[in-house]
C-alpha cells in the first residue's frame, strides 16, 4: 500500500517519514524538521472524522499547523485502531509493546460485540490485513481461546521457530570440521576432526553402514531441514501479502 505513489521510492526508504516496511533511518523530531524545512511536508497527519491523530504524532510534535488529511469514513474507535495498525506497521518498525496495546484495545472491542475470544485473531487478520500468525504472535492471549494459546506450538510461526532453533543451534564440537574448496575440481574436502570420525565411523559400523553413508545422510538430512524451513517462510510471507492485497481497507486507507 502507498498513500502517496508519487513520492519517490528513495525518500521512502531513507526516511521513514512515509516508508514501506523495508528498512530505513528512524526519524527524529529534528530530522524531521529539518527535512520538511528543506522538502515540505511530503506526508501529511492522518486523522479520523473527530480529527484525533491516525498517524503523525511525530509530525504534530514538530508542528501543530503541520498539513492534514481528514478520513472522513473513519468515524468509530475499532475503525481507528484497525486504521492506526495498517498505517503504521506497513511503514515503519513499531514497537512490540505499541502491537500489543494495539491488539488489546482491539480485542476488547470484539469482545464487547460479542465475538468468542478464539475467534478474535481471524477477525483481527481479515479486518487489518495482517496475517494470522502475525496477529497470533502480538494478541495478548486472554483473546485466544485455551486451544489456541495451548497449540500455539502448531502454528507456522512456532513451526518455522522450531525448525530455525534446531538449524542454527551452536554445533557441540566446535572446531571439529574444515572445508576445503578448490577450483579446479568438482569435489570440495571436509576435514573432520579424527576422535569426532571415529565416533561417527564405531556408530556407523553398529547401524551396518558405511561412514560416508552416515555422513553424507547427515548433510541430506540437514539441507532438507534447511529447505523446509525456507520454504515455510515463503508461505507465511505471501500470506500476509495476500491478506493485504485483497483487504478492502487497505485501499480505503490510502
Amino acid at each position: 500500500m502507498e498513500c502517496f505513489p508519487n513520492i519517490p521510492k528513495l525518500f521512502y526508504t531513507r526516511y521513514r517519514i512515509i516508508g514501506d516496511g523495508s528498512g530505513g533511518l528512524e526519524v527524529t523530531n529534528e530530522q524531521l524538521k529539518s527535512s520538511s524545512e528543506r522538502i515540505g511536508q511530503l506526508y501529511p497527519i492522518l486523522v479520523d472524522h473527530y480529527g484525533n491523530i491516525i498517524d503523525g504524532e511525530n509530525r504534530f510534535g514538530v508542528d501543530e499547523k503541520w498539513r492534514r488529511v481528514r478520513l472522513e469514513h473513519i468515524r468509530t474507535e475499532k475503525d481507528l485502531l484497525i486504521a492506526r495498525i495498517i498505517s503504521n506497521t506497513v511503514r515503519r518498525s513499531v514497537p512490540t509493546k505499541e502491537k500489543r496495546e494495539l491488539l488489546e484495545r482491539l480485542g476488547k472491542i470484539y469482545l464487547s460485540e460479542g465475538i468468542e475470544p478464539g475467534m478474535i485473531a481471524h477477525k483481527l487478520a481479515d479486518e487489518t490485513g495482517m496475517s494470522y500468525t502475525w496477529v497470533m504472535k502480538y494478541l495478548p492471549h486472554r483473546f485466544k481461546n485455551s486451544v489456541q494459546s495451548e497449540r500455539r506450538v502448531g502454528s507456522v510461526t512456532q513451526r518455522v521457530t522450531r525448525i530455525l532453533d534446531e538449524l542454527l543451534r551452536p554445533p557441540k564440537m566446535k572446531g571439529a570440521l574444515k572445508i576445503m574448496n578448490y577450483a579446479n575440481t568438482d569435489f570440495v574436502s571436509l576435514i573432520i576432526k579424527k576422535d569426532f570420525y571415529e565416533e561417527f565411523e564405531r556408530k556407523s559400523l553398529e547401524l551396518g553402514v558405511s561412514t560416508e553413508f552416515s555422513v553424507l545422510r547427515a548433510l541430506e538430512d540437514y539441507h532438507e531441514k534447511m529447505k523446509k524451513a525456507v520454504v515455510i517462510q515463503k508461505q507465511e510471507y505471501a500470506e500476509g501479502r495476500e491478506r493485504k492485497s485483497h483487504n478492502p481497507r487497505n485501499s480505503a486507507i490510502g
